[in-house]
């Protein structure tokens, strides 16, 4: 019923609008203009106010847990290692887990939700998706769990301080755009980034990079 009711609100400003504007441009006397100002005033509020009262998912990243794998030794390595004493070279898989939360932080359904990833390493795996035609209700909250691989070479050493230093070089572009929209079908993003782990509220997605 808001819905409708704002929706007839702009419709009639509008129509107030060009009927003032042809008005005044025929007569050119105040009381039209006097019109064109009150009803584009109007107008310009009620689309503000649409802005402000809108559904707004946000998303945040938190690290679980993180650490290696060995995956056998490297040729470059003495015939016989000595336990204790010789530091080899091996093959690693790390790992970094993380959770996402997404919720509607808003008094206002989120519907035709759309999640796109932008700039992932390419072994990243995600666990977790809200469906196409599914609502997000208000302040409702869905956790997803992230895994990023990468596999390396080197001592256990090097590999420490790879798990210490490298997962923000590797996630420093990485992105999430959130299309969703509200109850009368205007369409609102989201953009995440990643490892600043901000928030921005769009009306246009502008963003031309390739998604995942």
């Amino acid at each position: 019923m808001r819905i409708i009711k704002n929706t007839i609100t702009i419709l009639a400003e509008i129509i107030v609008l060009i009927l003032s504007t042809l008005w005044y441009i025929k007569t050119y006397e105040y009381e039209p203009l006097i019109a064109m100002i009150i009803s584009g005033v109007g107008l310009l509020t009620s689309l503000i106010s649409k802005w402000f009262v809108r559904p707004k998912i946000v998303l945040h990243h938190k690290k679980t847990d993180w650490g290696r794998l060995t995956k056998g030794y490297t040729s470059n390595n003495p015939q016989i290692i000595r336990l204790g004493v010789d530091i080899p070279n091996q093959y690693w898989e790390l790992f970094w887990n993380h959770i996402l939360e997404i919720r509607n932080n808003s008094s206002q359904t989120a519907y035709s939700i759309d999640i796109k990833y932008i700039n992932t390493p390419p072994k990243t795996y995600i666990n977790g998706e809200i469906g196409k035609i599914e609502p997000l209700l208000p302040n409702e909250r869905r956790d997803f769990k992230i895994k990023i691989v990468q596999n390396t070479t080197g001592t256990h050493l090097e590999a420490d301080d790879y798990l210490k230093t490298n997962i923000k070089t590797l996630m420093e572009d990485a992105k999430i755009i959130v299309k969703y929209e509200d109850e009368s079908g205007t369409k609102f993003y989201t953009e995440y980034n990643w490892l600043t782990d901000t928030n921005k509220f769009k009306l246009f997605n502008n963003f031309k990079n390739k998604t995942t």
